[in-house]
């Protein structure tokens, strides 16, 4: 299984140190992005990025995600196996990644006030089951046809469309 690990930085000096430190450990496969508020505030219209590719079924730790990541670096590593990740995991605790719940707090708690206020389990780097995929760069993602009712076209007694 593959594994996505990533871990916030505020600081690009911190961000520089834990890319060397990867590398050190043999981790290379790795993707370093920053984002400013300006920058995302004057796209338009407003794209479905990298954190929507990682959290598309779960609207605020999206919300959380990309409110986290403005004005920070955010430092991606792609892995084979969990004990792989959780190296990489460590190596991003300890060396400055971001409290993501406590950077969030109050910007959750006053966006989803109708319901009761999220607590995330996951506070610095996180690890998730997902492989590299470069789908999230793209706008649009179609599903593939799925015919209703068995073919759609007649075939002869070959099987060839004619």
């Amino acid at each position: 299984m593959s594994y996505t690990v990533f871990g916030l930085f505020t600081n690009a000096r911190e961000s520089s140190a834990v890319l060397t430190k990867l590398e050190n450990a043999g981790f290379y496969d790795y993707t370093i992005s920053h984002f400013e508020k300006e920058t995302l505030e004057n796209v338009d219209p407003p794209k479905k990025g990298f954190w929507h590719w990682l959290f598309d079924n779960n609207p605020i730790e999206k919300d959380r995600y990309e409110y986290a990541s403005i004005d920070s670096d955010t430092i991606t590593v792609y892995v084979d196996t969990e004990e792989e990740a959780t190296a990489v995991k460590n190596i991003l605790d300890e060396n400055g990644a971001i409290d993501i719940e406590e950077k969030t707090r109050n910007y959750i708690s006053d966006k989803y006030t109708t319901k009761e206020y999220p607590i995330s389990e996951y506070k610095k780097a996180r690890i998730l089951a997902k492989a590299k995929n470069n789908l999230y760069f793209t706008d649009e993602r179609n599903t593939a046809f799925v015919p209703d009712q068995g073919m759609t076209d007649e075939m002869d007694s070959q099987g060839n469309k004619d």
